[in-house]
C-alpha cells in the first residue's frame, strides 16, 4: 500500500504509541539519505541546462527541491509500505514473524534494480511494531523529457511509464499496475519459501452494514482521488504545451523585430544611394543630349589619331568605369534589400501562424476546462460506482468495434 511518507517516523526520530522501543534495535536501515542531497544529485545538471535557455530571470529555478515544495504539481517523494500477513498470522514475536523479516529482506534487495526510475533514499524494515513491514521512500523521475520544463524532472506518471506501465482505465492506472506488479514480485519470493499468497476476495459477510458502506465509500474516495490526480496531470501537460506555444510566439516576434531593424538599415542605405543614382541619371542625360559641350575640341593641326588617343579615349574609359561601378553598386544594394524584404515577410507570416495556433490552443484549453467541470458534475451526480460501470461499458464497446474493423481489414487484404 501507499503510505503518507513520515520520514521522522520511519527513522524513529520519535517513539509512537504502537512502537516497542526495546525492539527498535532489531530494525534494519537499508538506506537513509537526506532528500535534498538526492535532489541535487538527480536534478542540478538539468536545472543548469534549463536556466541557460531562459531569457527572463524570473523563470530561472534556484533550488528544484524548494521549487516543488512550494508548488502544487508534484509531491517531493512517495512511499510504499510492504507487509506480509498481519499480527495474527505473522506476528513479529512469532516464528512466522522471523520468516516474514527474511522474505521482506529478500524482496528489498531487488527493489532498486527493478525500478531504476524510482530513486530510493529511505528504506526501513521495522521489527518493533506488531507485524514486520517495510517503508520504502523514493523520488520518481524521468530523463530525456521533451516537453516544457527540465529535461530531467520529478514525475510519478512518467517514471512508471518508463518502467513499462502504460495507463488504461482508472482502476488500471500506471500506479495500480505497478503496485500489482510489485505484489507479484513479493508473491514470487514467498513461493520460493513455500508460502502461498492468499488473495482476498470480496467476502464481506463479517462486516456490519455500516462498516461495509464505510469501506465502499473509502474505495470511491480513492477512485475519485486517482481520477483527480490524472486530470491534474493532464491539465499540467496541457499547460506546458500552452507555455511552449507562447514561447514559440515570443521567439518569432523577436525574429520579426530583428528583421524589421535589418530592413530599416537596408532602406537607409538605399535612401543614401538614391541621390547618387539621381545624379547618375542627370549626368547620363547631360552627356547624351549635348556632347559638343563636354567633349574637348581638337587643337590646331592636331591629327585625328592624336585626338582620339589623348583626349577622347581617356574620357570614355573614365565614364565607363564610373557607370559600371555605380551600376554594380545599385544592383548589390537592391538585391540585399529584396532579400531582407522576403525574410521580413516570411517572419511576419510565421508570427501570424503561431498566433493563430496559440489562440487555437487557448480555445481548446478553455473547452477542456469546461469538459472537466461537466465531467466532475456528472461524476458527483451518478457516483463513482455508476460512472466506473459506464466507462467500462463504453471501453468494451470501443474495443469490440476496433476488433471488428481490424477483422474486416484483414478479410479485405485476404480477398
Amino acid at each position: 500500500m501507499r503510505g503518507p511518507g513520515s520520514l521522522n517516523h520511519n527513522r524513529r526520530s520519535f517513539t509512537a504509541e504502537n512502537v516497542d522501543p526495546k525492539r527498535s534495535s532489531l530494525n534494519v536501515v537499508y538506506r537513509d539519505e537526506p532528500i535534498q542531497k538526492v535532489y541535487h544529485e538527480l536534478f542540478d545538471e538539468a536545472v543548469k541546462r534549463y536556466n541557460a535557455k531562459q531569457k527572463r530571470k524570473d523563470r530561472c529555478i534556484t533550488d528544484y527541491y524548494e521549487h516543488l515544495r512550494t508548488g502544487k504539481q508534484e509531491k517531493l517523494f512517495h512511499e510504499l509500505i510492504v507487509q506480509i500477513g498481519n499480527k495474527d498470522d505473522m506476528g513479529v514475536l512469532t516464528e512466522n514473524g522471523a520468516l516474514a523479516k527474511e522474505l521482506l529482506d529478500e524482496y528489498m534487495q531487488g527493489f532498486q534494480e527493478r525500478n531504476p526510475t524510482l530513486r530510493v533514499f529511505g528504506a526501513f524494515l521495522h521489527m518493533d511494531e506488531a507485524t514486520p513491514h517495510l517503508h520504502i521512500d523514493f523520488v520518481p523521475y524521468v530523463s530525456g523529457w521533451k516537453g516544457k520544463g527540465l529535461d530531467t524532472k520529478v514525475s510519478l506518471k512518467q517514471a512508471l511509464k518508463a518502467l513499462g506501465f502504460a495507463g488504461g482505465s482508472k482502476r488500471e492506472s500506471e500506479l495500480n499496475q505497478w503496485i500489482n506488479a510489485e505484489k507479484e514480485q513479493l508473491a514470487a519470493v514467498m513461493e520460493r519459501h513455500g508460502i502461498e499468497w492468499e488473495q482476498k476476495g470480496t467476502h464481506e459477510e463479517h462486516l456490519s452494514v455500516l462498516d461495509f458502506k464505510k469501506r465502499e465509500r473509502s474505495k470511491e474516495v480513492v477512485a475519485l482521488e486517482a481520477a483527480k490526480q490524472e486530470c491534474q496531470t493532464d491539465l499540467t501537460e496541457m499547460q506546458e504545451q500552452l507555455e511552449t506555444a507562447q514561447t514559440a510566439v515570443e521567439a518569432a516576434e523577436q525574429r520579426v523585430q530583428k528583421a524589421e531593424l535589418t530592413y530599416q538599415k537596408q532602406s537607409q542605405k538605399l535612401n543614401k544611394l538614391a541621390p547618387i543614382m539621381e545624379g547618375l541619371e542627370n549626368l547620363s542625360a547631360q552627356y547624351s543630349q549635348r556632347p559638343e559641350e563636354w567633349v574637348p575640341e581638337a587643337a590646331t593641326f592636331e591629327t585625328a589619331k592624336s585626338y582620339r588617343e589623348k583626349k577622347a579615349m581617356p574620357l570614355i574609359q573614365k565614364l565607363v568605369k564610373v557607370l559600371f561601378a555605380l551600376h554594380r553598386k545599385y544592383w548589390e544594394v537592391k538585391n540585399e534589400r529584396d532579400k531582407y524584404l522576403h525574410f521580413y515577410q516570411d517572419e511576419k507570416k510565421a508570427t501570424r501562424h503561431l498566433s493563430q495556433q496559440l489562440e487555437q490552443v487557448k480555445a481548446e484549453n478553455s473547452q477542456l476546462y469546461a469538459m472537466k467541470r461537466d465531467f466532475r458534475r456528472v461524476w458527483n451526480y451518478f457516483g463513482a460506482e455508476k460512472m466506473q460501470q459506464v466507462i467500462g461499458f463504453m471501453r468494451e464497446q470501443e474495443q469490440t468495434t476496433d476488433r471488428s474493423q481490424k477483422k474486416n481489414r484483414q478479410n479485405s487484404i485476404e480477398l
